[in-house]
């Protein structure tokens, strides 16, 4: 049980992928799960047994997990809950990836999502499924736009850009997604401005990265961080939004939104460390 197992960044598509944008997720291995000796793990074991009626024995060995856990192996590691990086998913991969069966390790694309989606409904309530492929897929995915995911490559140095920036603030994503959703489903003047300075621009920015045109990744991503400050101030936390607007980085939210991390592009290096303090670069 040596592998870990990265927490995820999801680079474009927050929200929107729900709705028939694209989403390009990456796995992010400064954050991962690994499984480890230790004392008997209670929510470890609560999900055993949920596994054993919501997924097929003929797909999941959840009684070998069971045995497993009450021999003292838990999983450990420092991808930080409420954050939008992934730590049920990085859960969902390790335990399939070491318990799965012969006709489970067979499935793949919507097939495999579905059944992460169903262990992931556990720790959520509902799931696409998304978080726990990318965790153990552990490489880039592409997502939505009517397609079934599917693993992709990005250009060498592609990240040398990109920046985390954490908010210091947990929060829980269904509630965001939730505002969202309700909005966009309900507004029709929202919609149609989500629609021009968010999906469209975030789905641009995945064909800008996977084709390394920097400038129409910049001019794409600055659509979308005008547009979140705009109409979703509420996503961002207060104390980011005097240094939303720069000339030396562009930031936008990551995942849910509320707080977590957000996703920065630095034009400038330095202006983005002397104006944000810390930053987490990808």
């Amino acid at each position: 049980m040596s592998r870990s197992y990265s927490a995820k960044i999801l680079l474009f598509g927050e929200h929107t992928v729900l709705r028939g944008g694209r989403g390009l997720a990456v796995p992010y291995d400064k954050l991962s799960l690994r499984w480890t000796k230790g004392t008997p793990d209670e929510r470890l074991l609560a999900f055993a047994d949920y596994l054993k009626v919501a997924i097929s024995p003929e797909l999941l060995d959840a009684g070998a997990l069971e045995d497993q856990l009450l021999a003292d192996w838990r999983l450990e590691g420092n991808i930080p809950v409420g954050y939008g990086l992934g730590s049920s998913g990085a859960v969902c991969a390790a335990i399939w990836s070491r318990f799965a069966t012969s006709r489970g390790f067979g499935l793949r694309g919507e097939a495999l999502r579905d059944v992460l989606a169903r262990m992931e409904q556990h720790f959520h309530g509902s799931s696409s499924g998304t978080d726990p492929l990318i965790c153990y897929l552990n490489q880039p995915v592409s997502l939505g736009g009517g397609q079934p995911p599917k693993p992709v490559e990005l250009p060498e140095g592609w990240n040398k850009r990109f920046f985390l920036v954490d908010t210091g603030i947990e929060r829980k994503a269904s509630d965001y997604i939730q505002k969202f959703t309700q909005r966009y489903d309900e507004e029709p003047n929202f919609k149609a401005a989500t629609d021009a300075g968010w999906l469209e621009p975030a789905n641009r920015c995945i064909e800008a990265l996977l084709n390394n045109d920097q400038d129409a990744l910049t001019t794409n991503w600055r659509t979308i961080s005008q547009f979140q400050l705009r109409e979703l101030p509420g996503f961002i936390p207060t104390s980011f939004h005097e240094r939303w607007a720069s000339k030396g980085y562009l930031l936008k939210i990551c995942g849910a939104g509320g707080g977590g991390v957000l996703l920065g592009y630095a034009l400038e290096r330095g202006v983005t460390e002397r104006a944000l303090g810390k930053v987490f670069w990808l």
